[in-house]
């Protein structure tokens, strides 16, 4: 018999914390008094929150949505068996059936220039950079067209993801692979589908989008600084673009159902976390908190997952003083985190410190230490470890600091933003009321 997976990571995800579970979620179990539950404050990808609950209660919570639906798959899979995800894939199937043949132009014009990318990769990179519908407008004549003939039929089949993300962060064909999935599990704001559905296109999404780390904060760049387009980069795009949605999304559904249900009650919560930490009980009996540690606001990495999440029509912003789409494609409104700006981030861990002294409740923040920095990014954290101990030491009893030996942690893309890495690159502070 094949053993079950413990857990799996059901996107690509910064700062993921699989490599480290276990001291992450002994030190924080060893904390929580039996028959009370963890409070999890940043759940993010939701894997934390799911080892937790193999041990005790767990409110998981995130103000993005997307985190409580992976979650929610995470902690109470449901296994779907061959029989239902076949008809599914029919029903997927029966959406592009009817939408296919009205956006023709579009999927026409993107199979002929993706054909010739590698020996004429002029117009592939101007696909990348101006398919999105957000915009009508587009430097080929021939894309501009296609664009304007496809965006009514999209708007009238609610393909909110081929519309703002198409022919950007995926192909047209995938884009629609994956709101052809959304309406055959019937996923919309007004009436969400079951989570475990919802995650397996989450994952399948973040599988299939053609960027560096496989995160959304910004489109391939495809030329270089002179402005020719890199081969190597276009190429690595093409092949991203050749998988199938519709192939990755059952996969991920026997994947969700090799797991076996987390054994404790998991309570996924979409809040920011000062409205959580005002209304804590006695129920809760410990608190873990891995916030952002950067000025890297993580709704830039994630919006498209957030969009899916929410099956809503997520709007664009803008470019600062332009009337052009932002180039990542930002959803018009976007978190941004107090933890990732310096006037606000010592009012952020206070908020933290102030309600667990309040309700006599340890703490486990996560947090990674200072590196050397870079000479565009001179301080890497805009917290130290020693900052956050000191003000912690004026709210709790006791407060240590625990090294995650050999940690490390996805890095942005970007080499002048990574300064080296101290030995350990992840800590716990244990602060005891």
């Amino acid at each position: 018999m094949t053993e079950k997976p413990a857990t799996l990571r059901p996107i690509h995800y910064l700062g993921n914390k699989a490599k480290f579970l276990s001291p992450i979620v002994s030190g924080v179990v060893e904390l929580t008094p039996s028959g009370r539950s963890i409070l999890d404050l940043f759940a993010g990808s939701g894997v934390v929150s799911r080892e937790f609950a193999r041990h005790r209660p767990v409110v998981s919570v995130d103000i993005q949505a997307y985190s409580a639906t992976l979650a929610g798959a995470l902690c109470a899979p449901r296994a779907y068996g061959r029989s239902t995800r076949q008809r599914i894939a029919a029903r997927a199937r029966e959406w592009l059936d009817d939408v296919t043949p009205k956006v023709a132009d579009l999927l026409e014009y993107e199979a002929a220039v993706s054909k010739s990318a590698l020996s004429a990769p002029e117009r592939f990179a101007r696909l990348v950079e101006e398919g999105s519908l957000t915009s009508l407008v587009a430097t080929d004549e021939d894309l501009a067209r296609a664009k304007m003939s496809a965006e009514p039929q999209l708007a009238s089949a609610r393909a909110m993801l081929t519309s703002y993300y198409g022919g950007v962060y995926f192909s047209y064909a995938q884009a629609l692979e994956l709101d052809a999935l959304l309406a055959a599990i019937r996923h919309q704001h007004e009436a969400p589908a079951e989570a475990t559905l919802v995650a397996a296109v989450l994952g399948t999404a973040s599988d299939l989008v053609s960027t560096v780390g496989s995160h959304f904060a910004q489109p391939s760049r495809l030329r270089d600084k002179s402005g020719a387009v890199k081969a190597t980069v276009a190429a690595r795009v093409l092949r991203a673009r050749s998988n199938s949605a519709l192939e990755l999304f059952d996969r991920w559904l026997q994947r969700y159902a090799s797991l076996d249900p987390a054994g404790y009650p998991c309570t996924t919560t979409t809040a920011d976390f000062r409205a959580v930490l005002d209304t804590l009980d006695a129920s809760v009996g410990a608190i873990y908190a891995d916030p952002p540690y950067t000025r890297d606001h993580y709704s830039r990495f994630y919006h498209v997952l957030e969009t899916i999440a929410l099956g809503d029509d997520p709007g664009v912003s803008l470019a600062p003083g332009t009337s052009v789409p932002s180039r990542g494609l930002y959803r018009a409104q976007r978190h941004q985190s107090p933890f990732s700006i310096r006037s606000e981030v010592v009012g952020a861990f206070d908020s933290i410190f102030v309600a667990a002294k309040r309700q006599r409740l340890p703490l486990v923040l996560s947090y990674s230490p200072q590196g050397g920095g870079t000479k565009a990014r001179p301080e890497t954290r805009l917290m130290t470890i020693e900052g956050l101990v000191n003000r912690a030491e004026g709210f709790f009893t006791s407060v240590t600091v625990h090294p995650i030996a050999a940690s490390s942690h996805s890095r942005l893309n970007r080499t002048e933003y990574n300064g080296e890495l101290p030995a350990h690159a992840e800590v716990l502070i244990v602060a005891r009321p």
